[in-house]
């Protein structure tokens, strides 16, 4: 297996997980009268992981049904432009080193027409109103490649991710066919048994020290009004820069605990517990201003705790928002304005390297619609890229 792909830290949930994923992808590939916007889903993970991908698929999909956007019939039009010797031939992801950033581009995500940012002043408790998608629509269906029943009766549905930009990139979403939809909020008191479910997800399925569980709230570009989070899994070839800050809290150590009964006296003694600087919660001092960090020790209910902070401070008239980045040590915390505002907006619009900051902008992983960037301007691309950190900061 291309080491891109290998996971990091292996353990038997870990590898059920990607045998699970990849058998529901093969599965996918194979079958007849699917969604056609399913064939998005199987050329954009097929690619992103290095798997062929067969030109027969486009024989699956009931075309009598309708695309679910306008820009799917173009994606997949031009991943039939690659077609040859039975097989469409598309290049895989690349990333590319811009000072202690990655900018990745993702040729499927860049079949898609390039546009601009787009302004979108969207609440942080935005209702859940009656979109045109969501996540228990019948089509989304075939993209469920796992069902987890967790003890608390919280039921998480796991989704392939449309356009993966990460290793076994999926969508976690909890409770998704009940009649009452869940919007992209928090609310650390009657959400509290799904953020709970979130935490244990990641710090005790069992899934490794890898797997990664991520949030964009309302106002840091959450994609789709209706409450998910977004994970993968770290690989010996691939992970965010974001994981060298951590790699460099677990090497710090704060100092030690002595066995019961015995006292530090500038002399050596055993310790029972080595504390380190990951164990501790506190500010991160990284290329984004305002990064904290909660560990396990301190539990998801500090977790909650920050969450209803940032509720109160946007009910108090703060145009903030969030993003999570969840690790089975802890978890990283970027709390920042509004993806409407003024300043970090016309950065933005501006930057044809980025559309938005989400979660993966906040762990240093750019995600670029336009491959030239990468290529030409780095100085000049590293420079805005820290000017939209700046800007998105609460200073």
């Amino acid at each position: 297996m291309n080491q891109d792909f290998e996971l990091k830290h292996k353990t038997k949930g870990s590898e059920k997980f990607v045998e699970t994923f990849l058998g529901r992808l093969e599965e996918i590939t194979l079958a007849q009268g699917l969604h056609p916007g399913m064939l998005i889903a199987i050329i954009a993970n097929r690619n992103y992981h290095g798997m062929d991908i067969p030109s027969s698929i486009i024989n699956g999909p009931n075309y009598y049904l309708d695309w679910e956007t306008k820009d799917d019939p173009v994606i997949v039009g031009e991943a039939l432009k690659r077609i040859k010797r039975g097989k469409i031939i598309i290049d895989p992801a690349e990333r590319y080193p811009i000072g202690e950033f990655i900018l990745q581009y993702n040729f499927v995500r860049g079949f898609r027409p390039l546009r601009g940012a787009q302004l979108e002043d969207v609440k942080l408790d935005q209702e859940f109103g009656n979109p045109k998608f969501h996540y228990g629509l019948p089509t989304v269906d075939p993209e469920v490649f796992d069902t987890v029943n967790q003890e608390s009766g919280v039921e998480i549905s796991l989704i392939f991710n449309r356009y993966p930009f990460a290793p076994y990139h999926f969508l976690w979403v909890p409770n998704r066919k009940i009649e009452n939809k869940h919007n992209q909020y928090l609310d650390p008191d009657e959400d509290g048994h799904l953020i709970e479910a979130a935490w244990d997800f990641v710090t005790n399925s069992g899934l490794g020290g890898g797997i990664r569980l991520c949030y964009n709230s309302n106002g840091a570009h959450a994609s789709v009004n209706h409450l998910h989070f977004q994970g993968f899994f770290l690989t010996q070839g691939w992970e965010p820069p974001f994981e060298k800050i951590l790699e460099k809290r677990r090497s710090e150590i704060l100092g030690a605990v002595p066995e019961e009964g015995l006292v530090l006296n500038g002399e050596k003694v055993r310790a029972k517990d080595i504390r380190y600087k990951i164990d501790q919660s506190g500010p991160i001092d990284c290329y984004f201003p305002g990064t904290r960090w909660i560990s396990k020790r301190d539990g998801v209910g500090a977790l909650k705790d920050f969450i209803g902070e940032m509720n109160k401070r946007y009910a108090n008239g703060e145009k903030v928002a969030f993003n999570l980045y969840m690790t089975p040590e802890g978890a990283a915390c970027f709390p920042r304005k509004h993806q409407a505002d003024k300043s970090y907006f016309e950065l933005i619009k501006d930057s044809p390297f980025t559309t938005g900051y989400a979660f993966s902008e906040m762990i240093a992983e750019i995600i670029c619609p336009n491959v030239g960037v990468s290529i030409f301007g780095q100085d000049k691309t590293e420079k805005r890229i820290r000017e939209i950190y700046q800007a998105a900061s609460l200073g």
